[in-house]
C-alpha cells in the first residue's frame, strides 16, 4: 500500500467523514473499537503479526479480521495521520496493578488538539477507555460509566493510565513521550507474539466495543454488557465457538483457523470446553 485509502478505512468502521477535532477523535476512536475486533488470533496459534503498513491493512480492511495493539494503533495512526490529526506515537509499559513498569509493550497515541493532549488507544481491549482520555488533569474522567484517570509517576517519570475499580485506581500501563522507532516496535510486537511471560501466547482473547457496552472472551467464557446490564456464558462446543467467531465478533477467519483456535483452547483449557 503506497498511499493510506482514508475512504476505505472509514467505510470499514463505518464512516463517511471524520473531522480532525475532539468530537472527531471520540467518534474515530468508538467506531473504529466497534468495527474492528480485539484479538490475538496469530499469536495464540503460534505466528508473528506482519505490523507493515501492507500487512496490516491487507489483514483489517481487506480481510476484514482483526488484531492487537501493533496492528490495531497501527492502522490507526495512519488514519490519524490522514485525517489530520496531529499524533505522537508511544510505546507503554502494560503494569496491570503493579506499582512499577515493565518492558515497552504496548503502542498508543496522544494526539494534540488546540494546545490539549489526548490519550487514544484502540488497541489495549476491554480493560481501557472506549474514547480518549484528557492528558491535561488528574481529576477522574468518566468514559461510558467508567471512572479513569491519568496521574505522574514521579519515580518513573511517566503518566500513568489508571481505572476505577471496585478495590480502587488499578494501574493500566505507563507511558512517557520517547518517539518510538519502527524497529522498537517491530521488537515490542514480538516479545508480545512470542513470550509466554505475555497473555497472548497461551490465552484467547476478544474485545469488541458495541453501542451499548461490550463483547468479551477468554479461553471460552463469553460476557456481554450493555447499558449497565450483563451477562457470561461458556462455550463448550466447536459449533458455537464458529458462531461467536464470524457472527458476534464478525471475524471472517476460515473454518480451518477456527477449529484450529478451538483445538488449541480446547487443549490448554479442558474444563471451558469438555464438548467437541
Amino acid at each position: 500500500m503506497t498511499e493510506f485509502d482514508l475512504q476505505a478505512y472509514l467505510h470499514r468502521i463505518g464512516l463517511s467523514d471524520c473531522a480532525p477535532t475532539v468530537e472527531g477523535l471520540r467518534t474515530l476512536q468508538s467506531h473504529h473499537m466497534a468495527a474492528i475486533p480485539f484479538e490475538n488470533v496469530l499469536p495464540f496459534l503460534g505466528q508473528i503479526p506482519d505490523v507493515r503498513s501492507e500487512a496490516v491493512w491487507k489483514k483489517i480492511v481487506e480481510n476484514r479480521l482483526g488484531g492487537y495493539c501493533f496492528e490495531q494503533n497501527t492502522l490507526f495512526g495512519e488514519a490519524l495521520a490522514a485525517i489530520g490529526f496531529s499524533a505522537l506515537p508511544v510505546l507503554a509499559r502494560v503494569r496491570k496493578g503493579p506499582p512499577e513498569g515493565r518492558n515497552r509493550s504496548h503502542l498508543a497515541f496522544v494526539v494534540t488538539i488546540d494546545g490539549k493532549e489526548w490519550l487514544t488507544d484502540c488497541g489495549f481491549g476491554g480493560p481501557a477507555p472506549a474514547e480518549p482520555i484528557s492528558l491535561d488533569t488528574e481529576a477522574p474522567q468518566t468514559i461510558r460509566g467508567q471512572g479513569f484517570r491519568i496521574r505522574f509517576d514521579e519515580a518513573a517519570q511517566e503518566q500513568v493510565l489508571e481505572r476505577d475499580m471496585p478495590d480502587g485506581w488499578f494501574e493500566l500501563y505507563s507511558f512517557d513521550r520517547m518517539l518510538p522507532t519502527f524497529p522498537d516496535i517491530v521488537a515490542a510486537n514480538y516479545i508480545c507474539a512470542t513470550w509466554n511471560q505475555k497473555p497472548f501466547v497461551e490465552n484467547l482473547i476478544f474485545f469488541r466495543l458495541t453501542d451499548g457496552g461490550r463483547f468479551s472472551f477468554l479461553n471460552g467464557t463469553a460476557r456481554r454488557k450493555d447499558d449497565g446490564t450483563g451477562e457470561a456464558w461458556q462455550i463448550t462446543d466447536r459449533a458455537a465457538f464458529h458462531s461467536y467467531v464470524t457472527n458476534d465478533l464478525g471475524l471472517g477467519y476460515d473454518d480451518t483457523t477456527i477449529d484450529a483456535l478451538w483445538s488449541r483452547m480446547s487443549s490448554l483449557h479442558p474444563p471451558l470446553g469438555a464438548e467437541d
